[in-house]
């Protein structure tokens, strides 16, 4: 046969037609033994193929995947726990970070102000707590509107906050006081939705002479018709229209009014939406809360009414004092000043039942027309109050955004 006739099919049946070897020799005697068989040398080489290239692509891309995953996965892990080192460390072990020259002068300062703070400092800081009141820094670009609203006879003064661009829009010709502000949002305020009575607007016409807000009233109204009726109305009243001296009632005819429970009404003093009374906390039947002023027995004085609140004798509202905390109060300089009988862990009460208490402390003293100061507290801060210092006036409380 012809070198130039040898393939594979043709060595594939010479070999298939070689005799079955019986003899004992081992497989490496007769690989020897073949390949000084002449015929088997004469077999023409066959060309390499190049199919190896991809799968030695492949094992070269799972041997970098091997490669780069875990240190990729190893380095996330580093940063992590990195994070979390340092999130875990105290004021002091920060302040024992050395300082690197090339940081420079803000680092310098960092370094600084942690090494002075005291860890009580951050103690609230950053919690998210219910607020009670409206601060002159937390309008920022709203319009308050406060308002009396009732449940179940029971006037609770809530502060809606408007945008001021809807208050300039609906008001271009200058900023509305209390009477143009009920007359315009009044009727828009969704009152059974918060929970609250279906009470305003007020039956009758309301309009304002001088600084004199008048409610003339038409036959058969109900604002008379018990103690309870007549007192929520007073107290809504006194609560709607702060910034004007004073109300009266009137008939059809213009005249005061008569009252079954009172007789002929008279013209009160508004006195600024402050009634010289200390707030409560006021739990509605959802389980909302609200601060509200609420008689007390004896609260003459700013004094007498900071002390009040820490005891209730009824069921209609509830102390925001917790009852293991008891003080002192003592004027000073137009300031009153609530001195703990011990130190006071901010800390160890509910965020929302510190909050509340503080803020109730201040919405009494502002009744007052005065601040208040807290003393021997733990903490030097607390949410967005510096305790070092007497706490600003509250313009409202309750705040709740304005609806639509």
């Amino acid at each position: 046969m012809a070198d130039n006739e040898w393939n594979d099919n043709k060595i594939e049946e010479l070999l298939g037609a070689m005799p079955d070897v019986q003899d004992k020799r081992s497989e490496s005697d007769i690989l020897a033994r073949l390949k000084q068989d002449e015929r088997l040398q004469q077999v023409p080489r066959r060309k390499k193929r190049k199919g190896w290239m991809p799968v030695l692509v492949a094992v070269a891309a799972l041997l970098m995947i091997g490669i780069l995953v875990p240190s990729m996965l190893r380095q996330q892990d580093g940063a992590m726990s990195s994070k979390e080192s340092s999130d875990a460390m105290t004021t002091s072990e920060r302040a024992d970070i050395p300082v690197q020259d090339h940081a420079g002068e803000e680092t310098a300062l960092f370094r600084s102000k942690m090494e002075k703070e005291d860890a009580s400092t951050f103690s609230a800081i950053q919690m998210d707590t219910t607020s009670y009141v409206v601060l002159p820094d937390d309008l920022n670009g709203m319009y308050p509107f406060r308002i009396g609203l009732t449940q179940a006879a029971i006037s609770i003064p809530v502060t809606f906050l408007l945008t001021d661009e809807r208050v300039k829009t609906d008001f271009p010709d200058g900023e509305p006081d209390s009477v143009a502000l009920y007359h315009r949002y009044a009727a828009e305020i969704p009152e059974t939705d918060f929970g609250f009575d279906d009470y305003h607007p007020y039956v009758g016409e309301v309009t304002l002479e001088g600084d004199t807000v008048v409610h003339q009233v038409p036959e058969g109204h109900m604002y008379d018709r018990s103690s309870a009726t007549l007192e929520v109305y007073n107290h809504s009243i006194q609560d709607t229209f702060m910034d004007h001296a004073q109300f009266k009632t009137v008939d059809e005819r213009g005249e005061l009014a008569n009252f079954d429970q009172v007789g002929k009404t008279t013209v009160r003093n508004i006195e600024a939406g402050k009634s010289p009374l200390p707030y409560y906390k006021y739990v509605m039947p959802s389980g909302q809360i609200y601060l509200i002023p609420y008689n007390a027995e004896t609260t003459d004085t700013v004094e007498q009414a900071l002390l009040a609140m820490k005891d209730v004798h009824n069921d209609i509202v509830e102390t925001v004092v917790p009852s293991d905390v008891t003080y002192k109060v003592q004027e000073e300089n137009g300031v009153a000043v609530i001195t703990f009988d011990r130190p006071l862990d901010l800390n160890a009460l509910a965020p929302d039942e510190a909050n509340a208490m503080i803020e109730g402390f201040m919405l009494t003293a502002s009744n007052y027309d005065q601040q208040v100061r807290l003393k021997n507290s733990v903490q030097t801060h607390f949410g967005k109050y510096d305790l070092t210092t007497a706490l600003p006036e509250p313009l409202g409380p309750n705040p709740i955004p304005f609806p639509g």
